[in-house]
């Protein structure tokens, strides 16, 4: 054993205690501290004001995450923000950390090992409802739910945009594209390309007010769509991102059908996801696949799983392209 690694019992003693670390910082999270500490250093009694906390239950709140990092005592006894404090700001990961530990995700964990028994979604035991249906119900949950997933999206868009060539494509449909953020870089960086932005109706009108802040109007179709019934068609690819992991495969099934009714010949469809590895190797993918299991009854798949798909839907895969981030870009072509 390597003299610098814990021993077995110790290891597993860090992921049995977890919640030590993610809870206290769920709570930094919701109580803005990285906001409050933007400006300097803060002593906890200036905290504890801010933020409307007990001083001295923050302050031992405070103490242990600087323990690990996140957050630094002064000499002087005052906090400061250090470089993984800095992301827990409000516009950078304050959303991820009040997502992944906030009640209504807590209760859909609840149900994991009746989950795990059944094969049933913990979030529709927990809540009686599909995860979309529920948010449309809770608006505080909706808007922290979807800053999230925008935060997290904005690393990957990049990664896209610099890992695939798209300059062979004249018309491209984003299926279930959101607010467009994703196609507004990609029609930025291929100004000879027009998009298809396809989403369900509640999303549409915001869609088109970023596709019209970035000026893309002209070359940019906002249209309604539900994949399950019926897709555009006539466009040179498709581009999917984030969207099968959400479903198991019945319905990504459904979705790729129906994509590929909309194809002509030549066609070519761009599913970006993670991909999970074979054996023991270590990937946040297959730790990400427990949450889709919990929230959305969907799945992060492997390499054989995408193929298998795609081939029961009418797709040769053609290619997988990696990217800077976790994500890849999986090519199918319409047989």
């Amino acid at each position: 054993m390597n003299p610098n690694e814990l021993p077995p019992p110790a290891q597993l003693m860090q992921f049995i205690v977890g919640k030590w670390i993610s809870k206290p910082l769920y709570a930094a999270a919701e109580l803005g501290i990285a906001d409050l500490l933007s400006e300097g250093p803060k002593s906890i009694q200036e905290l504890a004001r801010d933020s409307q906390s007990h001083a001295p239950s923050l302050y031992r709140m405070m103490r242990a995450l600087a323990s690990v990092g996140i957050f630094s005592e002064t000499e002087d006894n005052r906090f400061e923000l250090t470089p993984m404090a800095d992301y827990l700001k409000t516009g950078a990961m304050r959303s991820v950390a009040l997502m992944f530990n906030s009640d209504w995700s807590d209760q859909a964990w609840r149900y994991f090992l009746d989950g795990i028994k059944t094969g049933d979604t913990p979030f529709e035991k927990a809540h009686g409802l599909p995860v979309s249906a529920w948010l449309e119900e809770n608006a505080r949950a909706a808007q922290v739910f979807n800053e999230a997933n925008a935060i997290k999206a904005g690393s990957s868009h990049s990664a896209i945009v610099e890992a695939y060539d798209f300059s062979g494509i004249h018309t491209l449909t984003d299926v279930g594209g959101g607010l467009g953020i994703l196609m507004a870089e990609i029609l930025t960086v291929n100004p000879f390309m027009e998009g298809v932005l396809a989403e369900i109706p509640s999303v549409v009108e915001k869609a088109k007010e970023v596709i019209l802040a970035r000026g893309l109007e002209d070359r940019c179709r906002v249209v309604e769509c539900d994949f399950f019934r019926r897709i555009p068609s006539g466009s040179d690819a498709y581009l999917m991102s984030n969207i099968l992991h959400d479903w198991p495969d019945e319905q990504c099934l459904s979705i790729l059908t129906n994509c590929h009714r909309a194809m002509k010949p030549g066609s070519k469809l761009l599913v970006v996801e993670m991909l999970i590895p074979p054996g023991n190797e270590p990937s946040v993918a297959k730790l990400l696949d427990l949450e889709m299991f919990v929230t959305t009854g969907g799945r992060e798949r492997t390499e054989a799983e995408f193929d298998n798909l795609f081939r029961s839907s009418g797709f040769e895969l053609s290619r997988i392209i990696d990217t800077k981030e976790s994500i890849c870009i999986i090519q199918g072509s319409r047989i």
